[in-house]
């Protein structure tokens, strides 16, 4: 798929959502809507860019997607997001978007190995700012 007509696709679908928002068709808010669409924008690009084996782009539309993935999640459920959990996120987003680089097209191992350690470094700081414990599990 051509970016001029992904781009296309994308613009259709905000607009259209809007319009249906707008006459009460459907309830979806306009964060729900840019969610979709990078979700959709990221998938298509790294299923179109591993074909050509286009690193930069592969990277940019995991990272493209999982943004969508977390808009999404944090406007439907209710987060106790800190300051402290941006740099864990990132971190995870890096490994993970990494991570889809190394299987997706034919790189080097030293990306696998950054990723492992970007996704622990980033899982690690996760577990240390949130204060999980077995009692608040049970609770």
């Amino acid at each position: 798929m051509k970016l001029n007509d992904l781009a296309l696709i994308i613009v259709l679908f905000i607009i259209v959502s809007f319009l249906l928002s707008i006459l009460n068709v459907i309830d979806i808010t306009l964060t729900n809507i840019l969610s979709y669409a990078l979700l959709i924008i990221g998938i298509a690009l790294v299923y179109g860019e591993s074909i050509r084996q286009n690193r930069l782009s592969v990277f940019l539309g995991s990272i493209i997607f999982l943004l969508g993935v977390y808009f999404l999640i944090s406007e439907n459920f209710e987060l106790n997001n800190r300051n402290g959990m941006s740099v864990p996120i990132i971190l995870i987003f890096a490994g993970t978007g990494l991570l889809v680089l190394h299987i997706s097209t034919k790189t080097k191992k030293i990306f696998l190995i950054i990723s492992i350690i970007l996704l622990s470094k980033g899982l690690t700081l996760l577990i240390m700012n949130s204060h999980l414990s077995i009692g608040s599990f049970i609770q």
